[in-house]
């Protein structure tokens, strides 16, 4: 539905684009109260007051609090679908927003460039933060040129956005970067290519000047026994696993993935050999999630607060990589990978192991600042 708006309005935002931005503003300020009101009119969207619509468990973890605190809230259809715009009647105004309700004196519409992940990256290393060896590509022999000055393995996505889309991680060989490269290309002309650092995924949470939460995230994996192969050991974790976990599914992808590690599904593992069954993290893929706020080393909070504030964002989701999060950072080889300003906060809420914390609470304590 949001590609059908798109289309819809791409051609005003094209016109957009080739005239003075003062003029621009203006010709916007006087056009769109009425283009909302006729396609209100034309039945082209309405409100909705069902949070059992909302698209995202991020959304309805903020709905379930502003019910706790007494505020209304509605979200938008469009053409009878639901999409994820919402707004809330906050000091007696309405107040438009995506999924999370910033204040719109925090200028958060201004801090959308955090998703690139270049622009971040330079950010990152002019402030001194960690971050993957490795950056923008737009050709393949630039990614050819990291591959061989680096250590593999390797990851490549897309710059903006994604969401794991045509990512392709644990890149070990040529022959691998040539097919990724071209994976990549098909959704983006603007590449990433980083060193594939080596530890679990976390989200850090930045909110208004402090790191409220970290969570731990991990693929899922599996752990040889010496006489087991692969779709056994599988098997065996899929009658094993917690409730909350999907099930592990071995897909073409799956054994793709497994390819570009040298194994197969005729593989068996040694004892004790642990390895990755997807780049792809958290429960509904079958991996792990656990709250580790409390057992994060003081100065990788701290190092994640520089960050925060350097964006100069109210709210920031920072994933990192690094082998162990309860030791000295200046030890290890970690490093920020990606932020976003729109963090799918409720993986706060409902870790498998760990105090779940409600993190959609300071969300809507940005507005009593």
């Amino acid at each position: 539905m949001l590609e059908f708006v798109q289309i819809l309005t791409n051609p005003f935002y094209r016109v957009m684009t080739v005239i003075p931005a003062h003029t621009a503003r203006k010709i916007v300020s006087v056009m769109y109260w009425p283009f909302i009101y006729i396609t209100g009119v034309f039945g082209v969207w309405k409100y909705h007051y069902d949070k059992r619509k909302a698209l995202s468990d991020r959304t309805r973890v903020i709905w379930d609090e502003a019910e706790k605190r007494g505020i209304e809230m509605e979200g938008i259809m469009i053409m009878g679908k639901p999409i994820e715009q919402y707004r809330a009647k906050i000091n007696g105004s309405w107040h438009y927003f995506e999924s999370l309700p910033i204040p719109p004196h925090l200028h958060h519409e201004k801090c959308a460039w955090i998703d690139d992940k270049n622009k971040l990256k330079k950010l990152m290393h002019d402030s001194g933060i960690p971050t993957a060896y490795g950056g923008l590509v737009t050709t393949y022999d630039q990614a050819l040129h990291i591959f061989r000055s680096g250590k593999a393995p390797y990851i490549i996505k897309p710059r903006s956005g994604s969401r794991g889309r045509h990512t392709t991680t644990h890149i070990y060989s040529e022959s691998d970067l040539r097919r990724a490269y071209d994976i990549g290309k098909q959704l983006s002309h603007f590449l990433m290519m980083e060193e594939h650092l080596i530890g679990s995924v976390y989200r850090g949470t930045y909110i208004a000047g402090e790191v409220v939460g970290i969570l731990r995230g991990d693929p899922p994996r599996i752990t040889g026994d010496s006489t087991s192969t692969i779709p056994e050991l599988i098997d065996h974790k899929n009658r094993t696993k917690h409730p909350k976990v999907s099930s592990f599914v071995l897909t073409d992808h799956a054994r793709n993935f497994l390819s570009r590690q040298g194994l197969s599904e005729t593989t068996v593992l040694k004892k004790g050999h642990t390895i990755d069954l997807s780049e792809k993290i958290g429960l509904s893929y079958g991996g792990y999630a656990a709250d580790v706020t409390e057992q994060t080393h003081p100065d990788i909070i701290k190092i994640l607060k520089v960050a925060g504030d350097s964006t100069q964002s109210p709210v920031v989701g920072f994933d990192f990589i690094i082998p162990d999060v309860t030791t000295d950072p200046k030890d290890q080889r970690w490093g920020i990978i990606e932020a976003n300003t729109l963090p799918f906060i409720d993986l706060h809420h409902f870790p498998l192991e760990g105090t779940p914390l409600n993190v959609a609470a300071k969300i809507w304590d940005l507005w009593n600042r």
